[in-house]
């Protein structure tokens, strides 16, 4: 059974976009016609055909009886939540999906597409005791920044561990992440008591555990950058 998600950014431009290349069916259409029938008359030979044609309601003699006839279009459009899982099962069967900061150096492939499907924890800047002038800032920069450093930004400590997995560990850990989220895009955090306000204060901004499904870039050979399309807490 698919998890539920607390979704706290989502592109929506971005999915669309991304489901528009996979498949056509991005909105479903389908046409209502109701016939009603009184008794009555009309006058008048304007053809019923061709009066449907021109503006999709009429009212003609039948039979001696008054027929209305109104046709209506609608449309559904999937949820964004479902237009994800969609896109989700097409690109683990095409494209190249990472789902872990293990995977990004061995399995990453410039000639394709790649994609971080994660749930790991992000640091960020986003914090200060003056929680109003925090949010003025954000609102000045546009986006939030989220990262997850190396091991000399997030102070691993460099001693020699006696197992095997020590150096495999270390390179891992030297892998740098960094994540822009618009504040467009996101929750609404500026109230003091939102979401997202209770949550940087809580973290101080640090070891934030999210859930990230978007396109990722290798910028040099231990650093990338993720274009979200959405984010969740996890």
């Amino acid at each position: 059974m698919e998890q539920l998600k607390n979704y706290i950014y989502m592109d929506m431009s971005g999915i669309d976009s991304l489901l528009s290349q996979i498949t056509s069916e991005l909105v479903e259409t389908s046409h209502i016609q109701t016939t009603n029938r009184k008794n009555g008359s009309a006058n008048g030979n304007v053809g019923f055909s061709e009066l449907i044609k021109k503006i999709f309601k009429a009212d003609v003699s039948v039979s001696g009886e008054l027929e209305s006839v109104q046709i209506i279009d609608k449309t559904t459009t999937q949820p964004y939540e479902a237009k994800i899982q969609q896109i989700v099962k097409y690109i683990e069967k095409n494209e190249v999906v990472l789902k872990d900061r293990a995977e990004m150096p061995k399995n990453y492939q410039e000639d394709k597409q790649n994609f971080a499907l994660l749930t790991m924890p992000f640091d960020t800047d986003f914090y200060n005791s003056d929680w109003f002038e925090t949010v003025n800032l954000a609102n000045q920069f546009g986006h939030i920044s989220f990262y997850k450093g190396g091991d000399n930004t997030n102070k691993f400590k460099d001693t020699y561990q006696y197992h095997d997995s020590y150096y495999k560990t270390m390179a891992m850990e030297k892998i740098k992440i960094t994540m822009n989220l618009s504040i467009k895009k996101m929750e609404p955090f500026g109230g003091i008591t939102s979401h997202l306000a209770v949550l940087f204060r809580e973290t101080r901004g640090t070891n934030i555990r999210l859930g990230v499904f978007g396109h990722i870039y290798r910028l040099t050979e231990s650093v990338y950058q993720i274009k979200p399309y959405a984010v969740w807490r996890a």
